[in-house]
């Protein structure tokens, strides 16, 4: 393992890089001038007592979460390796809570984690092409959760004038301070209690397709080229629905 990986598994050093990404965010957001669209859908549902979650793609998940509103308390699952670790600390420091798992990994105990959280209040946010890809399509596992929580799922986007775009494979945008930007929140959308595998994959599909569109559309405001969604497998990642009979 090389010497910078080395030291980045410490704690020390884990706790050190987050602190200075929480303060560039901080930086970034403080002299840039960004709009949100749409908070009324959040805090309605969330005034409701509807338990929600929200969907952003991984690269645009740094940008989705400057437009965040104090008055709704937002937890988000990472996964507890390394980086997941670092993002973790950095949304920490940055009032927003961990939910510690994977939807591939431990699948079961990262489900019961959210749907406590659901239970009690908080709204849950969830990268549905993550944890590893492929980029922009979307997995199961928000769908899965919303089934057994009784959840509704509402597609978030966000885009700014200008950014750095990692060459990551899912192509994370840093938004860059004295730029403007936009965060976009999109109606819910109600996940059936029970159905047909034929009638998930449609609304996996359709769910896809529509935060998609909602990303090309805000990219397109600002004259920018959204990265094109990761070629689709033969077949995507087979995933378990959990028993929603065993979640808490």
């Amino acid at each position: 393992m090389k010497l910078h990986k080395r030291i980045l598994e410490k704690t020390w050093a884990q706790s050190l890089v987050s602190f200075l990404i929480a303060r560039y965010l901080r930086f970034a957001h403080a002299t840039s001038r960004w709009e949100v669209r749409g908070w009324d859908i959040i805090q309605s549902q969330y005034d409701a007592e509807q338990p929600i979650i929200v969907c952003f793609w991984h690269a645009r998940m740094i940008m989705a979460t400057f437009g965040w509103q104090n008055t709704v308390q937002l937890s988000m699952l990472s996964t507890p390796h390394r980086d997941g670790k670092i993002a973790a600390m950095t949304y920490n420091r940055l009032g927003i809570k961990t939910i510690w798992g994977s939807t591939k990994k431990g699948g079961a105990e990262a489900a019961r984690a959210m749907i406590r959280a659901l239970k009690a209040g908080e709204v849950i946010a969830i990268t549905p092409d993550g944890p590893k890809g492929p980029r922009q399509r979307m997995q199961l596992s928000a769908i899965n959760i919303a089934r057994m929580s009784g959840a509704k799922l509402v597609p978030v986007t966000a885009a700014s004038s200008s950014s750095k775009i990692l060459g990551t494979w899912d192509r994370l945008q840093i938004p860059t301070p004295f730029s403007r930007g936009v965060i976009s929140i999109a109606p819910p959308i109600d996940v059936p209690r029970k159905a047909s595998a034929e009638d998930y994959e449609a609304l996996r599909h359709s769910f896809e397709e529509r935060l998609n569109t909602m990303t090309q559309d805000l990219d397109a405001e600002f004259g920018l080229q959204t990265p094109e969604p990761a070629p689709l497998p033969t077949a995507l990642p087979a995933e378990r629905p959990v028993d929603g009979e065993h979640a808490p």
